[in-house]
């Protein structure tokens, strides 16, 4: 029964955990977009690359999307403190760590 008990409440926490953000967009960053397509960037400034990283574990806990979502909105956040507003992966994520690249781009 006990063991029942200790199953129950670790698959609750880890449900509670694939369910929590755990990063949130700064308001500075809310006009950098991600920008897939680095071709569509030809025309920007390269400001430079930023690595970003989640709690090394966190991909254990989380759906592989969820983590890509909250790297992104780690990296736009820091392109907004480096003066960019687009960004780019540069790499691919790797133990709960991405690096992107950061664009400052001109609005027609």
């Amino acid at each position: 029964m006990r063991a029942c008990k200790l199953k129950i409440l670790l698959l609750g926490i880890t449900m509670a955990l694939t369910a929590c953000s755990f990063v949130s967009l700064d308001p500075q960053a809310r006009d950098v977009m991600v920008q897939n397509d680095a071709s569509a960037l030809k025309w920007c400034k390269f400001l430079g690359n930023t690595t970003v990283s989640l709690w090394s574990k966190a991909e254990t806990f989380q759906r592989q999307d969820t983590v890509k979502d909250q790297l992104d909105t780690l990296a736009r956040n820091e392109a907004a403190t480096m003066g960019g507003n687009r960004i780019t992966p540069y790499s691919a994520i790797n133990n709960g760590q991405r690096t992107y690249s950061v664009y400052k781009c001109i609005s027609h």
